[in-house]
This record gives structure tokens, C-alpha cells and sequence, in this order.
């Protein structure tokens, strides 16, 4: 009885040690997501955003509104692919310790 309890506690230490190393390692991904030269979104793993750039020949009063939904949009798919990337990563935890997938879980 005691034995499945050491190795539980081994196979949790294991599974921190293993989401620890991938957070760190998402934490350094770069997703860089563009809306053709107008807008540049750069996210990392986490879904941190690490840069913004607007193109400066665009910026002017009657481009505001398009500059606006260029940037909400692109923003979401930089996000989108970030949680993606985050989510196969967490599966890939899962998959090398084969571990049961449990909603929610990672």
C-alpha cells in the first residue's frame, strides 16, 4: 500500500519537474503574428504579449477604425496560437508519462 504511495508522490514530483521545464521553455517561444504591414503582434508561449507594432504611414484619424479591428484581430490570433501551442505542450506531458487525459488538468 505504502508503495503505490511512493510511487504516486514520485510520478507527481516528476509531472511538476516536467510543467515547470515546459512553462519556462513557453515562456521563451516567440509567435509572431502580422495583418500584412500594418500591424506585428509578438506573443510568447504563455500568452504574454512581448511586442506591438504599428507601421507609422497608417496612423491617421481616417484609419483609426481599421487600425483598431487590425488590432484587435490579429491580437486574437496571436493569443489563439499561443493557447495552442501551451495546449499541445501540456498534452505532450500527458502522452511521454502516460497519463490519463483529464479535462482541465493542464
Amino acid at each position: 500500500m505504502f508503495e503505490n504511495l511512493g510511487n504516486m508522490m514520485e510520478m507527481v514530483k516528476k509531472v511538476q519537474q516536467n510543467v515547470q521545464s515546459i512553462q519556462e521553455q513557453l515562456k521563451s517561444e516567440r509567435i509572431e503574428v502580422t495583418s500584412g504591414d500594418v500591424v506585428k503582434v509578438v506573443v510568447n508561449g504563455q500568452q504574454d504579449i512581448v511586442s506591438l507594432e504599428l507601421n507609422g504611414k497608417y496612423l491617421s484619424p481616417d484609419n483609426s477604425a481599421l487600425l483598431q479591428d487590425l488590432l484587435v484581430a490579429t491580437l486574437n490570433n496571436a493569443m489563439a496560437k499561443s493557447r495552442e501551442l501551451n495546449q499541445t505542450a501540456m498534452n505532450k506531458i500527458t502522452t511521454d508519462l502516460n497519463l490519463p487525459k483529464i479535462p482541465g488538468l493542464f
